[in-house]
């Protein structure tokens, strides 16, 4: 398991990435392509919901991490 020490400099690098213009432009990519704002629901197939469910994921930990 990570420490509390180790999860803060995890957070410093993650405000370093995403704190930057360009980092801006790529984090709004990716909540795009990460469903940040829309339904990950695939009617009739429940794999492909659970993959999209686990981009979303993705990108609600780096907010998580960014907002912390």
């Amino acid at each position: 398991m990570i420490g509390e020490k180790e999860i803060e400099k995890l957070r410093h690098m993650y405000k370093e990435t995403y704190g930057t213009e360009n980092g801006a432009k790529v984090l709004e990519d990716l909540e795009k392509r990460c469903n940040m704002r829309s339904s990950s629901y695939v009617a009739g197939d429940a794999n492909a919901t659970a993959f999209e469910e686990g981009k979303r994921a993705v990108i609600l930990h780096i907010h998580n991490m960014l907002e912390e």
